[in-house]
């Protein structure tokens, strides 16, 4: 029997052949068997090949880390070589700048080493100069050496000679000066004794002075205490002479004012003759007080010397006066 399609089957009664069927469906299962298989086999390589290729990515991860970590060290070498680079650089300017300046330092120091080297050579030839001098004045000074040597030992023989002149005339000046040293001794001892003399007789005639002065001046304080002890006798007679002459003056100035009222009364009743106006109570106690202190003499009178005049006598005195003069002496306050 011709075969035919694949899934086409033969017909029969009632639909199709069941062996078709099966032969179909083994061989459809015989394929897929086959094709998984070959599918397995397929993954199985590709999952070797991709274990392979996730190895092959571990191993370049890991190799790309460790090229990743030198790149950051390579970096940051770079980094450290550039700022270290830098720091050269600057140190590289200062030293250029140093240099330049060591430079001009060493071209001053060169040309002052052309001036010093000129001076030394100048200064060279003048100590030869001066050498040769010093050897001509080392010469000349040995010679006045020599010459001073000389007058140094001339002038030690006459010091010698002057010493022994003037130890000969020392001598001869001191004895003479002993000599009139002891007579002036002599002559001040006996000038001492003379003004010891002196002054003991001066000082003996002082003080017999002394004492008669001390004498008279005692008597003259006696004679003085005397005089004023009767000084103050005195003083005290004419205060209690002031003080009685005072109470009579105005015991006579009262009498007087009494009288002057009167004799003013007459002169206005002039000329009626009318009684002499009566005093009144108050002004005859006064008027008899007066009078009686006028005639009243004055308690402890002292006794008088002769020549001195008593408070009467004196009232009497000023009681004429104001007769005479026709008015009132003037009062004393």
């Amino acid at each position: 029997m011709p075969e035919g399609k694949p899934g086409e089957f033969k017909t029969s009664l009632m639909g199709f052949k069941k062996a078709d069927v099966l032969a179909y469906v083994d061989e459809l299962a015989a394929k897929s068997l086959a094709e998984q298989q070959e599918h397995e086999q397929k993954a199985a390589q590709l999952q070797k090949e991709l274990d392979g290729l996730r190895a092959d990515n571990d191993l370049l991860m890991e190799k790309t880390r460790e090229v990743c970590d030198k790149l950051t060290g390579e970096e940051k070498r770079a980094v450290d070589a550039e700022t270290r680079a830098k720091a050269l650089a600057e140190q590289l300017l200062h030293l250029e700048e140093t240099a330049n300046t060591y430079k001009n330092r060493l071209f001053t120091k060169e040309q002052e080493a052309v001036v010093l080297k000129s001076d030394n050579q100048r200064l060279t030839e003048l100590l030869a100069t001066r050498q040769q001098e010093i050897e001509a004045a080392r010469t000349q000074a040995q010679q006045a050496e020599q010459a001073r040597a000389q007058e140094r030992q001339q002038a030690a023989r006459r010091q010698e000679e002057l010493e022994r002149e003037q130890a000969n005339r020392l001598e001869e000046e001191r004895a003479r000066c002993a000599r009139q040293l002891e007579s002036e001794q002599q002559a001040a001892q006996r000038e001492v004794e003379l003004g010891k003399a002196h002054l003991a007789e001066q000082a003996r005639r002082e003080k017999q002075e002394l004492q008669q002065g001390a004498q008279q001046i005692a008597d003259s304080v006696l004679l003085l205490r005397s005089q004023l002890d009767e000084v103050d006798r005195k003083i005290a007679q004419a205060a209690q002479q002031l003080q009685n002459a005072t109470r009579g003056i105005y015991a006579a100035l009262g009498e007087t004012e009494g009288s002057l009222e009167q004799l003013g009364a007459q002169v206005e009743q002039f000329p009626r003759c009318e009684a002499p106006k009566k005093e009144t109570p108050t002004q005859e106690p006064e008027r008899r007080r007066a009078a009686s202190g006028a005639h009243r003499p004055a308690p402890h009178a002292e006794r008088r010397p002769a020549g001195i005049a008593g408070p009467g006598a004196e009232r009497k005195k000023r009681r004429f006066k104001v007769k005479e003069q026709g008015g009132l002496p003037p009062l004393l306050f």
